[in-house]
């Protein structure tokens, strides 16, 4: 199956959208993204359509990275993988509760409900500042 790159929208509680390519080409920057404001996060294909939709309601928190590695098994020595991270966070009664896509390159999604320490993809990502949220 062919490699596949995907692109992002954020969709904000007024209806808006920030899109990460614009229709003159530039591109936005993830850490472009209002979080403050964002009520759901689109990994879409390059047509535009849905591959994963993140619903942000309540006190959820965004999470969203790419993990790009050359992984020893599974692939040809020496070809780049990229890992596209997304989902969400919320910290309930004092407990960090997540739900985290990993969308791998051949349009496979795999879901776990936290990241695992020490797994070869699903080990945690760091937060900045601006990603946290108590």
């Amino acid at each position: 199956m062919a490699r596949q790159t995907f692109t992002w929208k954020a969709i904000y509680t007024d209806g808006s959208v920030l899109a990460e390519y614009m229709p003159d080409g530039s591109k936005h920057s993830q850490w472009d993204i209002d979080r403050a404001r964002l009520k759901q996060f689109v990994l879409c294909k390059h047509d535009g359509s849905p591959v994963v939709a993140v619903h942000l309601d309540g006190q959820k928190r965004l999470i969203y990275r790419l993990r790009h590695a050359v992984p020893f098994t599974g692939l040809r020595a020496g070809t780049n993988e990229t890992v596209y991270i997304v989902g969400w966070q919320e910290t309930r009664r004092g407990v960090n509760v997540q739900m985290v896509c990993f969308v791998f390159e051949d349009g496979h999604v795999e879901v776990v409900d936290r990241f695992r320490e020490g797994h070869p993809w699903f080990y945690p990502v760091q937060f900045r500042a601006e990603e946290k949220r108590e």
